[in-house]
């Protein structure tokens, strides 16, 4: 049972300075973050966590858990803005909320991860066959699952993906339901491939995602 250990390395308070194209490209992003206490370790020596922690008015808290990488894996063309994200912020794996905010929602609801680099993958998640399948009977001509990088993974399967040459963001909703606005993609059956109304691109979707958690941090203070 060794191999299945976890060796704790330590903890210690993060600090975080981000560059300028970082806030440049992402404002809302970095006033989210920046009103954030930061806290790192380090896993089994070499796996690097950093929590970001809101403090809300009666001290409760909510917060994010986020995987820091720094090597960008290859061949899966990962869009310079995703690695620019990434490489600062970090990918979240996990997220936490307090009774009285679980009713807020956002991007990363149920997400099992979301931006982390190493566990984005070339196509839509598994459900190239499906969406295939899909547009055949409806008579559509399927997009290029290739193009696409899948950059987040609900717990229910749902995965949400970008196309590298246009940065255009898309969801794939196999139960048909989002608690966002969107509209199926160019005609595309029900239960495949949509698109965020008010987030079409991955650079709208960070923006949307940190105006989310700052609505509910703002309100609460």
């Amino acid at each position: 049972m060794k191999n299945n250990q976890v060796v704790f390395n330590g903890i210690h308070d993060g600090k975080m300075t981000l560059p300028k194209d970082f806030a440049v490209l992402f404002p809302k992003m970095t006033r989210l973050l920046d009103k954030a206490y930061k806290v790192e370790f380090t896993l089994n020596g070499n796996q690097r966590f950093r929590q970001y922690i809101w403090t809300l008015n009666g001290g409760s808290t909510i917060g994010w858990l986020c995987k820091l990488e720094h090597c960008v894996p290859q061949g899966r063309n990962i869009i310079p803005e995703h690695i620019l994200l990434s490489q600062n912020m970090g990918g979240i794996v996990e997220y936490w909320l307090e009774d009285n905010t679980m009713e807020a929602e956002s991007f990363i609801d149920a997400n099992q991860f979301t931006f982390s680099l190493v566990d984005s993958t070339v196509g839509i998640g598994g459900w190239e066959q499906n969406y295939a399948d899909e547009c055949k009977l409806q008579g559509i001509e399927p997009m290029d699952t290739s193009d696409f990088l899948t950059f987040a993974l609900e717990a229910n399967g749902n995965t949400t993906f970008y196309n590298h040459k246009t940065k255009e963001v898309f969801v794939y909703l196999h139960d048909d339901y989002s608690p966002f606005g969107i509209t199926p993609h160019k005609g595309h059956p029900l239960c495949t491939i949509y698109q965020y109304d008010k987030a079409p691109t991955f650079v709208d979707f960070v923006e949307t995602l940190a105006g989310q958690w700052l609505q509910v941090i703002e309100s609460k203070n």
